[in-house]
């Protein structure tokens, strides 16, 4: 008995242990789970779904299987630049710079307006001793996404849909000569309030094929504008059947910033790190398709920010269709039946999509199509949960013998 409750007394400590290592927190959310993404305008803490030109728009009241989610439309053909996305900023606080000049032949005047927002609280939450921003922390930008099965994406855009981190000197700034420090003779974007894009400077500095952005492939043919994006991974396929996970990370790492525009900027000058997602057309594709263009279905976008490359831990990011309806109900009417097994073998979807579809066909959920039924993945228990179990044991234990 002794020998039992010395080695019972062995694993208590080794789970108080580990109990306290977990407060030891270097990686944690930006913001809490954004399981609702719709458009509240370009601020801190909120998510900005946003379109310009005439071949998109976006609906942030669109809902599937009774879950609410972003949908981005594409459609038609016009000349010019157009565009949707998503983004989502995090406060640096204010880096002391009132205004700059625009370097070389240009010398604009930029006034910067003082950032009123204090560094999100995720920078001291990570072990940051400055409570900012740092080289070497890592930003993971996640979302789910799907092709709309009422309505899917046959025809690529441009540029396809693309994940991306971005670094600004001045927070919330625009891309308007008002609000930004434009310089022509500047590399892309061209505007110096944006010191660097892990898009559009990524490939033209060097950066590791890790911190390159993602792209997805919305229909289906393999390949995006970025080349060497498919053969490096980077490439995520999505369809009518079922939510596709995709996500992006990126090192922060001062010295790839040198040399992009006129003006040197470090770690401490930046007051805004921006998650974006970005479809846009500039070559006057008809991207029309079978007449409407199709939808992007965008939900539960995540913001993660790691200490470094060795905090990153695996994306629990969930899936929606755990707060969605039925399994199976591939064409989102409500019913499991045939109609969905034409849309899992049309789109290519998995054996486990299969198994779902067969093991719930013929059910229905409440109100057809608006289907109420939820279901939440089981948490695992903590330390602190296991050694109270324990100790419970333990004390049962020892009434029982008395």
């Amino acid at each position: 008995m002794q020998l039992k409750l010395k080695v019972m007394c062995g694993v208590l400590m080794l789970l108080l242990s580990a109990a306290t290592n977990q407060s030891r927190v270097e990686g944690a959310n930006a913001y809490p789970l954004f399981t609702d993404p719709n458009a509240d305008g370009l601020a801190f803490g909120v998510t900005d779904v946003f379109s310009f030109g005439a071949k998109y728009s976006f609906n942030d009241d669109a809902q599937l299987n009774g879950n609410q989610i972003v949908s981005i439309s594409q459609f038609g053909t016009a000349a010019g630049s157009t565009g949707a996305g998503l983004s989502v900023p995090i406060s640096n606080g204010e880096n002391g710079i009132d205004m700059s000049l625009d370097g070389g032949t240009n010398q604009d005047v930029n006034p910067d307006i003082p950032n009123a927002t204090g560094p999100n609280s995720v920078f001291t939450t990570i072990g940051n001793p400055s409570g900012k921003l740092e080289n070497g922390n890592v930003i993971r930008y996640s979302a789910w996404f799907r092709s709309d099965p009422a309505n899917p994406i046959t025809v690529a855009s441009q540029v396809e849909p693309v994940l991306k981190i971005e670094i600004w000197k001045e927070a919330l700034s625009g891309q308007t000569p008002e609000e930004a420090d434009t310089n022509p003779n500047q590399l892309q974007p061209l505007y110096g309030d944006k010191v660097f894009d892990q898009d559009q400077h990524g490939g033209t500095i060097g950066i590791p094929n890790a911190d390159q952005p993602q792209w997805i492939d919305i229909n289906g043919n393999g390949s995006v504008i970025d080349g060497s994006a498919a053969s490096e991974g980077r490439v995520s396929s999505i369809s009518t059947g079922a939510w596709t996970l995709v996500e992006t990370t990126y090192t922060i790492d001062e010295s790839f910033w040198l040399g992009i525009g006129d003006d040197i900027y470090t770690v401490e000058d930046i007051e805004d790190v921006r998650a974006v997602l970005f479809v846009g057309d500039f070559a006057n594709t008809n991207l029309s398709g079978d007449g409407n263009g199709g939808n992007l279905l965008v939900d539960n976008v995540l913001v993660e920010v790691f200490r470094n490359a060795g905090s990153v831990t695996p994306n629990t990011n969930p899936n929606p269709a755990l707060s969605e309806g039925l399994d199976g109900d591939f064409n989102g009417d409500g019913n499991v039946d045939a109609a969905d097994y034409v849309v899992w073998r049309k789109n290519g979807g998995t054996l486990e999509d299969y198994n779902a579809w067969r093991d719930n066909f013929g059910a229905m959920s409440p109100g057809g199509g608006n289907g109420a039924l939820s279901t939440g993945a089981v948490p695992e228990p903590s330390s602190l949960v296991m050694v109270g179990l324990l100790v419970s044991l333990m004390l049962s234990g020892r009434a029982r013998r008395s």
